[in-house]
């Protein structure tokens, strides 16, 4: 039912506190060049855990959990996120996989004799209802936590973070899937790609040339993904376009294409739209200049709504748009079209 190892590991770090009483620390945690654990978390008493999964047999995991063992006892480590572990507690070491054959349980009795190992299966009880189950070896239920299963194209093809986040927020997942479909409609050059960043992930749409290398100027939109750690104690999924903007440097302002993020509850109203000019000065307003010149406008503009309101109005390589007002940057979809739009003359 959970489709790819890594859907399973976003689902069980989104709620690693109703499934095994821990707290989140930090995800794919960078051991060395080959190796990153999977999930660390900490318990109530302050040690941590390290767990591994595996959407099919768990030897491999058992391997792993040793060699991650003897790196944090040995390892110093100032990362904040592990400011509530207590590293001079015994951890705790958790294999998770869809089964254990005989010779890995013996492994791993002889190996790590402490470790939990913890098989996970999808299961649908009477009331139609699904739920993804923890068991002991003994098939004893550790712990179920209930999930939904989706049957739909677009959300398969979907990064596995993006398709985690969207199971627990059922709330505004119709809406990011209509956003994300309408993207991918408006154009077969749009493509989606992943970017995976030290502490976040981004999933994004722009046009790439044959080689699929990304050019110039040519994202159009993205979602960023902060997942979440002690830092930062809530998962965030975060919408951004791509606009002219303005790019203010320390001796003069520099005109190019950035994302600008649209901050939005429930992905159809907007709630505030701001550029990194913008945030910048968001505590000083009256710093910000927003200059355009052409041979018909000379004029300074105090936000970047009006700029680009304006921009659009006298660029004459975005005159063949239609018009745009302050109307357009009230609704999500409103902003998106007016990017898709930008995006297809860049």
């Amino acid at each position: 039912m959970l489709k790819s190892e890594a859907l399973l590991e976003e689902f069980i770090w989104l709620h690693l506190q109703p499934l095994l009483n821990l707290e989140p620390v930090k995800r794919q945690y960078f051991i060395n060049k080959q190796n990153r654990s999977d999930i660390l978390g900490v318990n109530p008493d302050g040690r941590l855990a390290i767990l591994e999964l595996k959407k099919g047999e768990g030897k491999a995991s058992i391997d792993q959990l040793l060699r991650y063992q003897d790196f944090f006892g040995k390892e110093s480590h100032q990362d904040p996120n592990f400011k509530r572990v207590d590293f001079s507690k015994k951890f705790l070491l958790i294999a998770i996989a869809s089964h254990f054959n005989n010779s890995t349980i013996d492994y791993a009795q002889k190996m790590i004799p402490d470790c939990l190992l913890l098989t996970h299966e999808v299961k649908q009880y009477d009331n139609g209802e699904y739920f993804l189950v923890l068991k002991k070896l003994d098939n004893r239920i550790l712990s179920k936590i209930p999930i939904e299963i989706i049957e739909d194209s677009l959300f398969e093809s979907l990064p596995s973070f993006i398709q985690g986040y969207l199971l627990d927020k059922p709330e505004i997942r119709e809406r990011i899937l209509l956003i994300i479909q309408k993207i991918l409609s408006y154009s077969p050059d749009l493509s989606l790609e992943t970017q995976y960043n030290y502490s976040s992930k981004e999933m994004f749409f722009a046009k790439f040339n044959k080689k699929g290398e990304l050019l110039t100027d040519k994202t159009c939109v993205s979602f960023m993904y902060d997942p979440a750690e002690e830092t930062n104690p809530k998962d965030k999924l975060s919408l951004y376009v791509y606009l002219p903007t303005i790019f203010s440097m320390v001796t003069k302002n520099v005109k190019r294409v950035d994302r600008i993020r649209i901050c939005t509850d429930d992905y159809t109203n907007v709630e505030k739209f701001e550029d990194f000019y913008t945030r910048c000065y968001r505590d000083d307003p009256c710093y910000l200049n927003y200059p355009l010149r052409t041979t018909e406008i000379n004029e300074v503009y105090k936000s970047f709504q009006d700029y680009y309101i304006n921009y659009r109005k006298y660029m004459k390589s975005r005159q063949k748009l239609r018009p745009v007002d302050a109307s357009d940057f009230t609704s999500v979809d409103s902003i998106i079209q007016m990017a898709l739009e930008d995006w297809s003359v860049r």
